[in-house]
């Protein structure tokens, strides 16, 4: 072997034993330091560039005691990063935290230049190695004096239909310094995406005037999306095109389709015996004769009329469980668009004890079902 040759592969062996060496302490200190947040509080309301406390206390996971030379740094991390100023997060010249012993650090947190809505998250590094997991984010809301809010309520259903005009209220107390005005250019917006909503935008009256202290009230209708679905909705305050101030919590609103394009609607049905205890039930003789009625309300754009539209017995559906399968209009009977139309009828119990469901719905001609069906309740038939 020539001293070329040698040289190399003396090179490529001291090369392959520098990364096993290497490995093997990146894999040691992997293990040695390890470290976890158990805590972090802080304010969640700030004014711009104020200093505030933020207390962290961490967790040694790892084999090694922690002193100062191990140049433990515990920082902000995440997209607002940036906006935060911060000190306070080494160990002191004295301090040693050996494994499975906590650190709270004290955290000086100074708040960004301008007003919204931040979140702070803290990691551990060990040099440039992150040791730990990030910690809860906190969203914290950046105000000034002048301009500061307190959430009060909001009014609004959970669920709506498709195109339907709600009536909303939110209220803010202005706990500001400024008087708010709608010549002031004060007002309410919408922080979710816009096209969802119909409003995105709320001033305020001309002749309102909210001086600190007092309760801002905004009373408006509110169109639903026009397709079904689940949509968020949030509420802030504005000046002019800047956001202030904590918002109103983001609700989830179910929008379903309207009832007036599913045809009938279930209003009320009474069962001789019917009580309910997280489910509606009675209890039936079998082969005995019980009145019921069934009450559902047009909600289509044509009129019901006998042999068209009728009754029918559903889960099963189409069944002979109560004796008859359908109940048709009388004769020359019509029910107009948004009228109501109460079946009453009477009923066999099966002849076989069991458990058996009553629950109807309406029909167009003999196959086709339409709009919502009753409350099913669950009969025992002893």
């Amino acid at each position: 072997m020539n001293l070329h040759a040698r040289f190399v592969c003396g090179s490529l062996l001291w090369t392959a034993i520098l990364c096993l060496v290497l490995g093997a302490n990146q894999s040691l200190a992997a293990k040695n330091f390890d470290a976890k947040i158990t805590k972090f509080s802080v304010k969640t309301k700030m004014l711009i560039g104020k200093t505030y406390t933020a207390k962290v206390t961490v967790r040694n996971n790892g084999a090694v005691t922690w002193n100062s030379s191990h140049q433990l740094n515990l920082v902000s991390t995440g997209n607002a990063k940036n906006a935060w100023k911060y000190s306070g997060g080494r160990l002191g010249e004295a301090e040693r935290i050996a494994p499975g012993d906590s650190k709270t650090f004290n955290v000086k947190i100074t708040a960004p230049g301008r007003t919204g809505i931040y979140g702070l998250q803290f990691q551990v590094l060990q040099g440039s190695n992150t040791i730990s997991s990030n910690s809860k984010t906190k969203m914290i809301v950046v105000e000034t004096r002048v301009n500061r809010v307190k959430f009060i309520s909001q009014l609004l259903p959970e669920k709506m239909e498709t195109n339907q005009t709600n009536a909303i209220v939110i209220q803010f107390r202005n706990n500001g310094s400024s008087t708010w005005t709608r010549k002031s250019n004060y007002k309410l917006g919408l922080k979710s995406r816009k096209g969802i909503w119909n409003e995105s935008t709320i001033r305020m009256d001309k002749n309102l005037v909210v001086p600190p202290g007092e309760i801002a009230t905004f009373q408006f209708n509110l169109k639903s999306p026009n397709k079904a679905g689940v949509y968020p909705i949030q509420w802030q305050m504005k000046k002019g095109n800047r956001w202030f101030g904590e918002p109103t919590p983001e609700l989830k609103i179910d929008v379903s389709e309207a009832k007036s394009s599913s045809g009938a609607e279930f209003i009320y049905q009474d069962i001789p015996g019917i009580q309910k205890m997280g489910k509606l039930f009675t209890v039936m003789n079998r082969g005995d004769i019980y009145p019921v009625t069934v009450t559902f309300k047009n909600t289509s754009k044509e009129k019901w009329s006998p042999g068209r539209v009728a009754l029918g017995a559903q889960n099963p559906a189409s069944s002979l469980t109560w004796s008859l399968d359908r109940i048709d209009l009388k004769p020359n009977e019509s029910i107009k668009p948004g009228g109501i139309k109460s079946f009453s009828f009477k009923i066999i119990a099966p002849l076989q004890p069991g458990i058996y469901n009553f629950q109807w719905q309406m029909m167009k001609g003999f196959n086709q079902w339409i709009g919502e069906k009753s409350e099913n309740v669950s009969v025992t038939v002893k």
